[in-house]
């Protein structure tokens, strides 16, 4: 068995109406615990693998709640138009990657957190790993 690391990565939905085919590596792993994530997600944080947007290809329909993020910045995120399930994430503060829902790429990938990013925000329940970098608003520049 290789450990070579695949040369595309997919993404779906519970469905798979919506999807996104990423043929890059991740650039970045990061677990988020802002409000908005809670809200948009419905857990305690969402898990984000983000990917360099020009090698990222979504298809499917979507729906998509754009709003302003505590960073400042406009953020996008994409749902699944038949059973809802969030799967993209676009923010203009970082136009050169797309955020994929960790839980939904498809194996072998493994999520390996770099930060937790919003750790202010972050529910008292919630413990951070330690050895995992925790920024208290956003993600490292």
């Amino acid at each position: 068995m290789s450990n070579a690391l695949p040369e595309t990565w997919s993404a779906r939905c519970r469905c798979g109406a919506f999807t996104a085919r990423m043929s890059s590596p991740p650039v970045l792993q990061l677990v988020c615990h802002c409000t908005d994530c809670r809200a948009v997600a419905g857990t305690p944080f969402s898990n984000f693998v983000f990917f360099r947007a020009r090698d990222t290809e979504v298809t499917g329909a979507a729906t998509k709640r754009e709003f302003v993020a505590d960073s400042g910045h406009t953020t996008v995120r994409e749902c699944c138009a038949q059973c809802g399930d969030m799967l993209i994430d676009r923010t203009a503060g970082f136009p050169k990657v797309v955020g994929v829902v960790a839980e939904r790429i498809d194996r072998p990938f493994t999520f390996t957190p770099m930060h937790h990013v919003w750790a202010d925000s972050k529910l008292p329940a919630v413990e951070i790993p330690p050895g995992v970098a925790a920024h208290p608003r956003g993600a490292p520049a």
